[in-house]
């Protein structure tokens, strides 16, 4: 089994310790057979919070991911909550999955109200979006989507990579435990980077609760695989009904070229 993970942006060399990391913390937790690439934008704003700059941003998304199902991998997980899934899933004819979606598919099953504690306030509008749009209002908490303050940077990312106890953890805690005085019995680490962080420092749970704290990109690939299992060993990926069904090819690419020269 092949799967490409792609990221929102293009690759960052001063991060290059936490795409090391992130390497080094996922691959041990997925199937022995199982082949994972990472991969980055060809081009990017690199930059998602705000609604507009991630609408531009998803056009490089999902050519990225029309270009992995062009090179035989058989799924795409798009590694992060700002994500054009349902774009992907209707253009694609392999598995789709993201750190949204799979996760709280998972925290199903893990309790009855989640929270999802992200890195902006800006952000929190983009995933509580998803998380209508999905359709998991109903077993989310009042507010379902808080950020931590200040918001994340690339000083507070890096500074995660080598101990996230420092500055990070105290962040995320203290937004994690107003969630619970409002209901949530699960915590959904709304970042694709910060979740592996927590998971490799043994954070994964708020202490004393009894409350998880979900690695979203560790949930989301092995949610993936399964996706990917049932399409190689089935042959189910999407319905073709209606919102999945691929346009023409011929009306896609004159869409395409109206990008031309942007």
């Amino acid at each position: 089994m092949k799967i490409c993970w792609i990221h929102p942006t293009t690759r960052d060399d001063a991060l290059e310790p936490l795409w090391s990391r992130l390497d080094e913390t996922i691959r041990p937790i997925l199937r022995k057979d199982t082949q994972l690439e990472q991969r980055f934008l060809a081009r990017s704003g690199n930059f998602v919070r705000s609604l507009y700059a991630e609408h531009l941003n998803s056009v490089h998304l999902v050519d990225a991911a029309l270009q992995a199902e062009k090179d035989g991998f058989d799924a795409v997980f798009i590694g992060c909550w700002n994500d054009p899934l349902m774009e992907a899933r209707e253009v694609l004819a392999i598995p789709v999955g993201s750190v949204s979606e799979q996760t709280m598919l998972a925290a199903m099953a893990m309790g009855r109200r989640f929270a999802v504690v992200t890195v902006s306030e800006k952000t929190t509008v983009a995933i509580e979006n998803d998380i209508h749009a999905y359709g998991f209002r109903d077993r989310a908490i009042v507010r379902p989507v808080r950020a931590i303050e200040p918001q994340s940077d690339g000083k507070l990312l890096l500074g995660a990579v080598d101990d996230p106890h420092r500055e990070f953890i105290p962040r995320f805690e203290a937004v994690a435990r107003d969630c619970i005085r409002d209901g949530a019995d699960t915590i959904l680490v709304g970042c694709g980077y910060y979740g592996p962080l927590l998971r490799a420092a043994g954070y994964t749970g708020i202490p004393g609760t009894g409350v998880p704290v979900v690695d979203a990109t560790a949930v989301g690939l092995k949610y993936l695989e399964m996706m990917a299992d049932l399409s190689l060993s089935m042959g189910l990926v999407k319905s073709s009904r209606l919102q999945f069904r691929a346009p023409p090819a011929e009306a896609i690419a004159r869409a395409r070229a109206s990008l031309a020269g942007a």
